[in-house]
């Protein structure tokens, strides 16, 4: 049978990603920095032993290889679990690593209470984290299925950082890259390992809004605090350097960071006059606007990331797009400038087989290791699910963080499956902003989130977007 599960808010991270075989051992001490001690189990499935007997279940070590330990729990029905100690009250992380023959939804509970969904996207070992405050003493912490027919590896329990007083961080998060280049710390936002980290070495996933501040720089204050008052963790704000639209001037982007910093939203700026160009004269204007700038952007790269050019590159030509952001890559750390970037991917931001084919290329040429990519998923890279995965996962396979910049509930030219974008992102750990708060042209109503700058009165989309299963009101996370 199922466990009887009580809802509570606890907040659930999904980082689907392959997992690396290394870690403590059960009760073990580590080290983090400043050689202080700090708390860490692991627990193995297969050592607990400890699952429902009804004649579905065992422990296996066949069906799938690369796991840790001698084997794992294959849970088919029914529910499976595990028990820890923590040694003192705090918030602490609970990551767990299973995997599937192809994607699984199951339940996760923590001493009896609902605290999420498990995604397992299937074929890989993928881990999946909860992050809930604890009493001192003895939890426990498990699956019940919802699909069922999934192997339960491990469950590695450690405190998030600062919260019990021991002096630990997510140190370990900060040690390497899977990429060639590893992120520079600069006491800022930085990737390492294919994430997206806040200052505090955190992992941060997107869950944010689009503003259009260039075409309604009277309403975005406005705007910014009624997306926080929401539950958003971030905003994507659009700017001008005048070559198409009104510049966005130096005092305009002060107040727009201080409006971001002092409701916690991570502030991303995208420069939007080079949309859909090929030129790299117009990658070169935005360029330029960034470096005249980079005194403010360096002085708050713990809120602030740099969307180089918002969908540079219309036409679907993934050598020319690379060499275009090599180049823009190249003269911004050249410049000076230590925040991390994104980049578009080619044609208007929805041929993301520019990212699979050269993106690892793109990232290289940032000599500080610190650039993500964004795709943009309407009709054509967002059209259904299939094609939404396939795009998601070819990114990810780089070893560079994505976010889906943009995406809504239709397009022009067809629909756009925006719930396939949202659970899947959620599964995989990837961020999503979606466009925008209010101001599209008639034509394009349909994608304004708000019905009203103050947002008293959401659209049907905007509804979708913040109070979906999988939207912005249920999976964000502030960056600090």
């Amino acid at each position: 049978m199922k466990r009887k599960l009580k809802s509570v808010l606890s907040f659930v991270v999904g980082t689907a990603a392959l997992v690396s075989m290394s870690f403590g051992f059960k009760g073990q001490t580590v080290n983090a920095a400043g050689n202080e001690s700090i708390y860490q189990e692991v627990i193995e499935f297969e050592d607990a032993k400890k699952y429902e007997q009804n004649g579905n279940n065992y422990i296996d070590s066949s069906r799938f290889s690369g796991y840790s330990g001698s084997g794992y729990l294959y849970l088919a029905s029914g529910w499976g679990e595990v028990d820890f100690t923590v040694p003192q009250d705090g918030e602490y992380k609970i990551t767990i690593v299973t995997n599937a023959d192809s994607y699984k939804e199951n339940w996760l509970y923590l001493d009896d209470n609902g605290v999420g969904t498990l995604y397992t996207s299937g074929n890989n070992w993928d881990t999946y984290t909860v992050t809930s405050y604890l009493s001192a003493g003895t939890h426990k912490f498990g699956v019940s299925t919802s699909w069922g027919y999934t192997a339960l590896d491990y469950v590695m329990v450690e405190p998030v950082s600062g919260s019990t007083g021991s002096g630990s961080s997510d140190s370990s998060n900060q040690g390497g890259n899977n990429s060639d280049n590893q992120g520079t710390q600069t006491n800022g936002m930085y990737v390492s390992g294919g994430k997206l980290y806040a200052a505090d070495g955190r992992e941060f996933i997107m869950r944010g809004v689009n503003v259009a501040h260039a075409w309604y720089p009277d309403q975005t204050y406005t705007s910014i605090n009624a997306i926080a008052d929401l539950g958003a963790n971030c905003v994507r704000v659009v700017l001008a350097n005048g070559q198409k639209w009104t510049r966005t001037s130096y005092s305009e982007v002060q107040d727009i960071i201080s409006w971001c910093k002092a409701r916690g939203l991570i502030c991303i700026l995208e420069m939007h006059d080079a949309t859909g160009s090929d030129s790299t004269s117009d990658l070169n204007n935005a360029v330029n606007y960034w470096i005249e700038i980079k005194e403010m952007l360096n002085a708050n790269k713990d809120y602030v990331i740099v969307n180089i050019a918002n969908e540079w590159y219309g036409s679907w030509n993934s050598s020319a797009w690379a060499s275009g952001n090599k180049s823009a890559i190249q003269a911004l750390r050249n410049a000076g400038i230590d925040n991390v970037l994104m980049v578009d991917c080619a044609g208007w931001g929805q041929y993301p087989n520019s990212i699979k084919e050269y993106g690892k290329e793109v990232y290289n040429a940032d000599s500080h290791g610190n650039t993500m990519f964004s795709i943009h998923m309407y009709e054509y890279a967002g059209g259904d699910a299939t094609t939404v995965k396939t795009n998601i996962d070819n990114s990810l396979a780089t070893g560079v963080p994505l976010v889906i910049g943009e995406f809504g509930g239709q397009h022009t030219n067809g629909d756009v499956d925006e719930y396939t974008i949202m659970s899947y992102c959620q599964c995989k750990g990837t961020g999503y902003l979606g466009w925008s708060w209010k101001g599209n042209n008639s034509d394009l109503g349909y994608l304004d989130v708000a019905n009203s700058w103050d947002g008293s009165s959401l659209s049907a989309w905007g509804n979708t977007l913040f109070y979906d299963t999988y939207g912005i009101k249920n999976t964000a996370r502030m960056a600090y």
